[in-house]
């Protein structure tokens, strides 16, 4: 039996920030277009993540074929 990778459709790509009220934690979410998922915990993390994230251009390298 081969092993097949999950595909996720309706899930639109994107980057997605929630607890930035006071006394909340951040958390950060960013959907990659080529489907790579990071999750950041943490006002320096969701920060750092968000200064990263490309929505609309991804930026991981794909495997030459």
């Amino acid at each position: 039996m081969t092993e097949q990778a999950a595909a996720v459709t309706g899930i639109p790509a994107g980057l997605t920030v929630r607890g930035l009220d006071r006394d909340q934690t951040p958390i950060a979410d960013w959907l990659c277009s080529c489907g790579h998922h990071e999750r950041a915990t943490g006002r320096d993390p969701v920060r750092d993540l968000t200064a990263r994230a490309c929505p609309g251009r991804c930026p991981h390298p794909t495997a030459a074929a």
